[in-house]
């Protein structure tokens, strides 16, 4: 009995050969290649096929499902673009399902794909309301058996996008490009699938030629790597029509944009600060703002292969590194309010949902799909003041649905794995997702205010996302504060109140601290004590790590017994070197000195703002020190508060009362500085050792 070999077992066993052979070895060159479905929008489609390594003329003919010609597109398959010809048909019927032919024209014509029922497409519909769509994302597959494609075949998505590493390159060489482009698409899951579901995507570092590659360590091999992803992808356009390889895509309910953050990255000035690197490059930035500005999609997905967040592993190809691209495109959808915005990533062989509270005038979700294959990286599955979710599992991916047949539109967002498992769900009204109007005057960019009048509750938009709770039994006093209650904290017993999550933007530029405080003792006149009024801490927990942005304290004078030290520190982003990641920099201290009698047993306004060049300080409404920072740079990454105490909540707490703590995202003027301290300047009425209230949290 003759013993068979699985067909996956040849699978592997080809893919092994590959690479034993050296790279000029043609012999998968003669293979077939599709054909693949590509772009396809309301009226048109994009299509290729790879018949053989042979050059030859051939015809695509575009059926209607009654039969009838509705078009015909004839390309030359030449070695120019590795025997790949490449079709677009346009003028088509929005919403219309159309079959497919394509014949090697000559004498005889040969058919050598017959329409039927795989060889389809339909065309996007191009209402904004009234249908539902199905986008697939998935990135990090390599060459080997996966069981994701027969998945979405059975989801039915309407557009799969492959988000990088898709394939594992690794190489500039344009044989060995071509070839792993040839040898992906090859794959017979995968190939089934494209040749009615439209795919299309973009590259991450290792399909576009090496890890962490930029455009300057790529300088050489990234005309290879661009011109073997263009050969082996059918878009309707590839980067600039020159550089780069960033598209979209329209389907009615949901718009698609799919970013390079590889190409032009490194070689360049920024567009948004010409003493930086730019990630994105001049070209790409236009297209990317006009058309997010023009887009009348409902739902916006901002989507690249890396990952907009920090991956803290020094790497540079996260768009950290690029923090001021990041929050110039964040702040431009935001200013020009622009609603339904989602942000999408892959790179890291994690999968994580991040929520990042109300930095495009809601809520903007961000969602980091990888691995497709079944190598992960526990390592990358880092802290982030915004993670809501995530899962070290491979086989993984991501639809987003965007549906518009209710009463209003919504955002399903699904993180999958074969076998219909479901591990996340998240659904998004359009609602949920559109800028609400401007509030005015103090409470426009109002992150945080609790009052601690009778609870530890946070009172702005944020809501209870960032409710403080007391530690080691602080408490609040119902009129004990300069208006209504305030926390009662004994240094004795090291209480303090802490904030488990971060209030502000990521990188924060500008913002604005503010709060009363009346000490019951100050340090010693001659000891090192430091009674701390407030500091960020790491993690959203009390931690001894660098993530001071935010901190306040009070210390002795050393050369002035009757006065005592308000100190201010900072932690910034540190300009990153050319190939380097940012650095964080310790910035301070900065002193300002005040007579011990204007603090002890009374109340004072202290309020803080900070622009990314300076530190204000002001007492009572009053401006008393403007401090340089020694090196520019906006706030390092922090992940919650300490309120009477430092970073760790162990020693060197606060002895005293604290009211009305409040911080905007931006750097108040004078005259608000003026009316903050105004309007809370006359104590209430009442004994400020009234009736004690527990509200003890832990």
């Amino acid at each position: 009995m003759l013993f068979r070999i699985p067909e996956w077992m040849l699978f592997v066993l080809s893919f092994c050969l590959a690479w034993i052979f050296p790279p000029h070895w043609h012999v998968r060159a003669n293979e077939v290649v599709g054909p693949l479905v590509g772009t396809v929008e309301a009226t048109t489609a994009h299509l290729l096929y790879r018949p053989s390594g042979e050059e030859q003329k051939l015809q695509l003919t575009v059926l209607s499902e009654s039969g009838s010609v509705v078009s015909i597109v004839e390309s030359l398959a030449d070695e120019s673009t590795d025997h790949v010809a490449k079709f677009t048909v346009n003028s088509l019927t929005p919403a219309t399902t159309y079959r497919y032919q394509i014949d090697a024209l000559g004498s005889p014509t040969r058919t050598l794909i017959a329409p039927g029922p795989k060889h389809r497409f339909t065309t996007a519909s191009p209402a904004r309301e009234g249908h539902c769509v199905t986008v697939g994302f998935v990135s990090c597959v390599d060459i080997e058996p996966n069981g994701i494609w027969n998945e979405m075949e059975s989801l039915g998505v309407n557009t799969l996008c492959l988000m990088g590493d898709t394939p594992y390159i690794d190489n500039s060489d344009l044989n060995v490009v071509r070839q792993r482009h040839r040898m992906f698409l090859q794959m017979p899951d995968l190939a089934s699938l494209a040749t009615h579901t439209p795919t299309i995507g973009v590259w991450d570092d290792h399909d576009f030629g090496r890890n962490n590659g930029n455009g300057l360590n790529m300088i050489s091999g990234k005309p290879n790597t661009r011109r073997g992803f263009v050969d082996y992808r059918a878009h309707t356009q590839y980067g600039n029509g020159r550089e780069g390889v960033y598209h979209k895509v329209d389907l009615g309910m949901i718009e698609v944009f799919l970013l390079d953050p590889r190409y032009f990255s490194q070689t360049e000035p920024s567009p948004v600060d010409p003493a930086e690197t730019t990630c994105f490059g001049a070209d790409q930035w236009t297209w990317l703002l006009s058309g997010l500005k023009a887009s009348e999609a409902p739902f916006k997905v901002i989507a690249l292969g890396s990952v907009w967040q920090d991956k803290k592993n020094r790497e540079i190809d996260d768009m950290f590194t690029y923090w001021y691209e990041r929050d110039a495109l964040l702040d431009f959808v935001a200013e020009e309010q622009i609603s339904g915005v989602t942000l999408l990533g892959g790179d890291i062989h994690v999968s994580r949902h991040l929520v990042h509270p109300q930095r495009v005038g809601y809520n903007l979700h961000d969602f980091v799909i990888s691995p497709g294959h079944t190598r992960t990286i526990t390592e990358l599955d880092v802290y982030h003041p915004s993670l809501e979710w995530s899962l070290v599992e491979g086989w993984q991916f991501l639809t987003l649905t965007a549906d518009g047949t209710g009463e209003e539109p919504h955002l399903i967002a699904e993180y999958r794995q074969t076998d219909g498992k479901v591990n996340r769900r998240v659904e998004l009204r359009l609602s949920e997702m559109t800028p609400r109007e401007l509030p005015q005057g103090l409470q426009n960019s109002l992150r945080a205010n609790w009052h601690f009048d009778d609870g530890f509750e946070n009172d702005s938009i944020l809501g209870n996302r960032i409710d403080a709770v007391s530690h080691h039994g602080a408490a609040i006093f119902a009129e004990g504060g300069i208006r209504g209650g305030a926390v009662r904290l004994h240094r004795d017993q090291q209480q303090s109140v802490t904030v488990q999550r971060s209030f502000l933007d990521d990188n924060s530029d500008a913002h604005t601290v503010s709060l009363w405080f009346k000490p019951e003792s100050l340090p010693g006149a001659e000891s090192t004590d430091r009674h701390f009024l407030l500091e960020s801490t790491a993690e959203g927990h009390p931690s001894p790590k660098t993530a001071w942005h935010l901190s306040l304290g009070l210390r002795a004078a050393a050369a002035d017994e009757g006065k005592v030290n308000l100190q201010l520190h900072t932690v910034t982003l540190k300009p990153a070197q050319s190939q380097m990641a940012p650095t964080t920099l310790a910035q301070g201290p900065f002193d300002f000195l005040i007579d011990r009698e204007q603090l002890l047993d009374r109340w004072t306004h202290v309020l803080f703002t900070f622009d990314s060049k300076q530190i204000n300080l002001y007492i009572d409404g009053k401006r008393a020190a403007s401090n340089q920072l020694p090196v520019s740079g906006p706030a390092a990454e922090f992940g919650g508060l300490v309120i009477g105490g430092h970073r760790d909540a162990v020693g060197r707490n606060f002895d005293g009362w604290v009211d009305e703590v409040a911080v905007w995202e931006r750097a108040l003027s004078q005259q608000e500085i003026e009316s903050v301290f105004t309007q809370h300047n006359e104590p209430a009425s009442g004994s400020q050792h009234s009736r004690e209230k527990k509200l003890d949290n832990d």
